[in-house]
């Protein structure tokens, strides 16, 4: 009688032991899902101001070098929100199926910021080379040429936002095809001028004109921007590891036949 009662007290220690665990799990879950929920709106917020704050300069960029970054935390911030919300339905009903998706929704969340972080810090790296390329086919052949209506807006909107004149200096301009063509008669376009006003380019002299080129202006933003989108991409991804873990770990527990479900 004696055993009976020992081997009674032992069977209801590990069943007790067995649901303490799978709640701790499962508050280290709830406790997760908090974080990866405030992590997938800061990664979405990123991406969206990233895009908006200075699309209007897209145009003079590659064609996928500084987009993409922003639009893989895009999709990271919104591929988080569904893992938070199928993560807290699996939790709750302590669903195997659920769980799995959630550890899936939490690997594509983990790749998209690894590569929106990798290519970030990539590109970062040759902002100015890549853009100082760019920017000098731009202004020297592509400004007021037919059918470049969007890039000539563009360079005008960034002469005026950074108080710059050409790719490297106003030089460049004298040697542009918008220049060659003898399109009017100024020497600079209006947006180069200190007080804008219709044909106040035809004077290119220091007091009317800026002289500094916008290239280093332009791939400073640019690098300040893509290392914001590094730090997010790369800093954050390791907080879907530690889900991917605790995921796993009440998986596993829910496959235990003496599991208690709390």
């Amino acid at each position: 009688m004696g055993h009976g009662r020992v081997g009674s007290e032992t069977a209801k220690y590990k069943s007790s032991e067995g649901a303490c665990g799978l709640g701790l799990v499962r508050s280290y879950l709830y406790v997760f899902n908090v974080f990866l929920l405030i992590a997938s709106l800061i990664l979405g917020g990123l991406g969206i101001w990233s895009v908006l704050a200075e699309i209007w300069f897209i145009p003079l960029l590659s064609d996928l070098s500084y987009p993409l970054p922003s639009y893989l935390l895009l999709g990271a911030g919104a591929v988080g929100l569904i893992a938070a919300t199928v993560g807290c339905c699996g939790i709750a009903k302590s669903d195997k199926c659920f769980l799995l998706i959630y550890i899936l929704l939490l690997l594509i969340v983990f790749l998209l910021q690894v590569m929106a972080g990798g290519l970030a810090y990539f590109y970062r790296e040759s902002a100015f080379t890549d853009l100082q390329a760019r920017l000098n086919v731009t202004f020297t052949s592509t400004y007021g040429a037919p059918g470049e209506s969007e890039t000539t807006i563009a360079v005008d909107e960034l002469q005026r936002r950074f108080q710059c004149c050409g790719s490297g200096s106003f030089a460049d301009w004298q040697v542009s095809a918008w220049s060659t063509s003898g399109v009017g008669s100024n020497k600079v376009p209006d947006s180069c001028c200190k007080t804008e006003t219709p044909g106040c380019g035809v004077r290119d002299h220091p007091s009317n004109v800026y002289y500094t080129g916008c290239i280093h202006r332009l791939s400073e933003t640019v690098k300040i921007h893509l290392g914001y989108l590094t730090i997010a991409g790369l800093g954050l991804c390791l907080l879907q590891l530690f889900g991917v873990v605790f995921a796993t770990c009440l998986y596993v527990k829910l496959k235990e036949p003496d599991a208690v479900h709390l």
